[in-house]
């Protein structure tokens, strides 16, 4: 099974690489600056990152799209700094020898859901300019967000047509806080059956696997460690079976900064896996 976790580099990209290894983990996932703003970190010198992944034998490497800009705007300013900061994330992506950007698809603003999708398409198609390789992640549906919707989703896939570098990154906890249960095993059974039929499972390409603390369609986004929250343990084996058959790579976002925070949520998989290799 390919198991990781979202990590901080607060300590430097190094630290959080060898933590990775030291927990046993074979992929990661990481912002490349601040997800709110301000001034961005110099990167790690050009080719340094590569020993370091390939020392602890991670990948893939999931690298976070910032929050501070929605690629859905339709005002045109917006909408041209979204792009620009995107274009600029693929770029720092690729010097951090990243195999994907995870892009959250974005808000609506006043003009109709249509006209949001349509701006989130040409984004994608913009920043598709530069080398590397985009994941669109489910929403929760809060707000104004969109995208939490399959069917949505679907409609964007279909507008971006053939383009070979944009994939679907799942989070389990966004799509139970939008109304898909995954609470037991036929639950999850039948939604990685829509998501196969709306998107396709060939464009699936890692899981957020997280609780969530409020009930299947509050539309709250608020994660929770794994079987504290909705999910019941059949549920989340199904979830492992699936991601283990299927060689999806899953990424724990469950809350805390590093993993000896998760230990509990890696403890759980390892006891509902124990055999399986």
């Amino acid at each position: 099974m390919i198991l990781g976790g979202q990590l901080s580099t607060a300590k430097g990209l190094d630290y959080a690489i060898s933590h990775a290894a030291q927990h046993g983990l074979s992929t990661i996932q990481v912002f490349s600056r601040s997800p709110v703003g301000g001034q961005s970190k110099p990167l790690p010198k050009t080719g340094t990152v590569t020993g370091w992944l390939e020392e602890a034998h991670i990948r893939p490497f999931f690298v976070h799209a910032p929050y501070f800009v929605n690629p859905a705007a339709t005002e045109p300013l917006a909408h041209q700094r979204a792009r620009q900061v995107l274009s600029e994330e693929m770029i720092r992506v690729k010097r951090l020898h990243g195999d994907y950007l995870v892009l959250h698809p974005g808000h609506q603003q006043e003009k109709p859901i249509e006209e949001s999708l349509n701006a989130l398409t040409q984004t994608i198609r913009d920043i598709l300019k530069k080398p590397g390789f985009v994941l669109i992640e489910n929403a929760s549906g809060q707000g104004r967000e969109i995208g939490a919707n399959l069917d949505e989703l679907a409609n964007l896939f279909l507008c971006l047509g053939r383009l070979r570098r944009v994939g679907f990154l799942l989070d389990t906890a966004h799509a139970m806080a939008f109304g898909y249960s995954l609470q037991k095993a036929d639950d999850v059974s039948r939604f990685f059956e829509l998501v196969d039929q709306k998107i396709g499972l060939s464009r699936l390409k890692g899981i957020h696997l997280n609780d969530t603390m409020y009930p299947v369609g509050s539309r709250r986004d608020r994660h929770a460690h794994l079987l504290t929250g909705v999910l019941q343990t059949d549920g989340l084996e199904r979830l492992l079976r699936i991601a283990y058959e299927s060689n999806f790579p899953i990424i724990l976002e469950t809350p805390g900064k590093d993993m000896d925070a998760r230990s509990g949520d890696v403890q759980v998989i390892r006891q509902l896996t124990d055999g399986w290799v």
